[in-house]
């Protein structure tokens, strides 16, 4: 079978008319490519300063701008500057690397400046407020703009009005939060990372209450002064719409705790932060690292008075609550706290916290126009089982059992020196609790270098009174009574633990007897004409590691009158009965320090 030349088909030829039109798109895109740089709209860069001063009452700084055609027309700036109003620190309120906006055309042929959208890059917002209730970010119209330089054309003279920005994308933006105090600003809060994507951005007149907006958190990062490790935002979402900002989000908090919530601010002209924050587990020592590590603050209190507050304002308020909270070697939980944040202070109150059977509420202040910050917190403890407490720690397991509760007031400073400035009142008791491997009789014997201290002493309380200043935390009086007798003490125990304490250990003869084979002798000894036998004892090393030492002085002993009609203990009838030869004295030779 033969192929003939005419059944191959033959290329169709390229219309002429489809190569006129490639050509032209050809054309157009070199000229719209091209024309940008014959096209000097620089020009106007003075032109639309002016105009935005006039808009924002703000001093405005633009860099060189030129025009784009492709995908749309619009402009590029290469720099943008707006700075903040008389009275605060030099600086921009808004700053940006470029600006890229694509701008409508209609508008434009009657003078008006409508975007479609525009695009900041690397934008910069630094909020500073002070104690007055004043901020640098609350733009107003009908401010005068500052002086602008005079080649410049207004923008009434040009015509130029701006409008509506459809949408604004805020890409990789940076926030940060100032607030002026001892007249210089100082950094709290700082956020990076965020991209942004806003809609109906009004201009003439700005209404943040017409302003919608979205953004995703996953790339977000929170730092806060003082604070080495950041809140790194896991996921997210960020949602504005008529005047009201709503946000839902995992992030994080420097490295201590992953926590979930949610955050809404009703009016963001007039903005008041509530958040609903939880975290299953909590790590005390991952997050004071992070506290500690950051920026020193001053460690003692200022010589200088603070400056005069402003109006006490609310900016925040919310509810935390987390399941389990871990310190080493403790664990504790659940714990709630209320937060409330004002432009001057912040209040926890109460903080609830499940611990070992019982419960610890602390309310809280911190005044935050001093410096350092300072902080006052009222603590109570209730039913609080001691032995559990004591389990955890190998060297401090089983040495003592009861229920506990205390009751303090605590003032101090935040700062990495806060043991110094740390003081406070307080009391505290240990209510039908029992000291395992102590028993008080033998503890007399053993100050007397009689005998050993082995065996259990059960009590109805131990309690005392508490007063915490240059690092020590001091009693004048500690109590502790027993059915084999009472113990009293005074003196302190450092906060790292090292104790110094007098007393005494007040038993009766009866108590001693039952004690041991010395213990009897002694009883025999003394008889019925003693009633107590108070021994002197000092208590020092550490509280993982106590020591029991005789004290200053020797015992004394208090007498017991004898029934009437009593016959004599000792003698022949009618003769008078020999008495021991010094008892008293001989027994004080027995407590006596060798």
């Amino acid at each position: 079978m033969s192929t003939t030349v005419s059944s191959i088909p033959r290329p169709r030829r390229f219309p002429l008319w489809a190569k006129i039109l490639i050509g032209v798109v050809v054309f157009l895109l070199l000229v719209a490519l091209a024309l940008p740089y014959f096209l000097n709209v620089d020009r106007y860069r003075d032109t639309i300063a002016s105009a935005i001063e006039q808009q924002t009452g703000r001093r405005v700084t633009l860099g060189k701008i030129r025009a784009k055609f492709l995908p749309g027309v619009g402009f590029v700036v290469e720099d943008l500057h707006i700075g903040s109003p008389p009275g605060f620190p030099a600086g921009d309120v808004v700053s940006a690397d470029a600006i890229r906006g694509n701008v409508a055309i209609g508008p434009l042929l009657h003078s008006v400046v409508h975007l479609n959208s525009l695009e900041l890059v690397h934008p910069k917002l630094t909020l500073v407020s002070d104690n007055n209730g004043k901020n640098n970010y609350t733009f107003t119209s009908t401010a005068p703009a500052q002086k602008t330089p005079p080649n410049a054309q207004s923008a009434s003279s040009s015509g130029i009005s701006l409008d509506e920005i459809d949408s604004i994308l805020l890409t990789d933006a940076e926030v940060s939060m100032q607030t002026i105090a001892h007249g210089k600003p100082e950094p709290s809060a700082g956020v990076k990372g965020i991209n942004v994507t806003m809609h109906n951005f009004a201009i003439s007149p700005i209404n943040m209450h017409d302003w919608r907006g979205d953004s995703k958190l996953s790339s977000v990062t929170l730092s806060l002064a003082g604070w080495s490790a950041p809140i790194a935002f896991r996921s997210g979402q960020l949602q504005l719409a008529g005047g009201k900002l709503d946000a839902q989000f995992v992030a994080d908090l420097a490295k201590a705790s992953d926590i979930k919530g949610t955050l809404s601010v009703p009016d963001v002209v007039h903005p008041q932060v509530n958040f609903e924050m939880s975290a299953s587990d909590l790590d005390i020592d991952k997050l004071m690292a992070a506290v500690g590590g950051g920026s020193s603050t001053q460690s003692t209190p200022p010589t200088k008075p603070p400056p005069p507050a402003g109006p006490s304002e609310m900016v925040a308020r919310g509810h935390i609550n987390v399941e389990k909270i871990t310190s080493k070697p403790y664990t504790v939980g659940p714990a709630n706290v209320e937060m409330r944040v004002y432009t001057d202070r912040a209040e926890l109150w109460p903080i609830s916290v499940g611990m070992y059977g019982g419960t610890l509420q602390i309310s809280s202040r911190v005044d935050r126009i001093t410096e350092p910050p300072r902080f006052t917190a009222n603590v109570g403890m209730r039913n609080l089982d001691v032995a559990k407490v004591l389990e955890v720690s190998p060297s401090a397991r089983g040495k003592m059992g009861g229920t506990g509760e205390l009751d303090l007031q605590l003032l101090g400073a935040l700062s990495d020196a806060w043991k110094k400035t740390l003081s406070g009142t307080g009391k505290f008791a240990i209510r039908n609790g029992h000291l395992p491997g102590v028993n008080l009789p033998a503890v007399a014997q053993s100050v007397g270098k009689m005998g050993g201290v082995g065996g259990d002493t059960p009590f109805t309380v131990l309690e005392g009174d508490i007063d915490i200043k240059d690092q020590r935390v001091s009693s004048k009086q500690i109590h502790l009574d027993s059915t084999s007798g009472t113990v009293d003490l005074r003196g302190s125990v450092s906060l790292d633990g090292a104790l110094d304490y007098q007393g005494v250990v007040a038993v009766n003869p009866g108590a001693i007897a039952g004690s041991g084979a010395v213990g009897n002798i002694v009883g025999g000894f003394i008889g019925s004409r003693v009633s107590k036998i108070t021994v002197p004892i000092a208590l020092g090393g550490t509280i993982e590691s106590p020591k029991v030492q005789p004290g200053k002085g020797v015992p004394s002993f208090a007498g017991a009158a004898p029934a009437s009609g009593t016959a004599p203990a000792s003698g022949t009838p009618g003769q008078p009965a020999a008495a021991p030869q010094n008892p008293v004295d001989t027994i004080r030779d027995l407590f006596k320090k060798h």
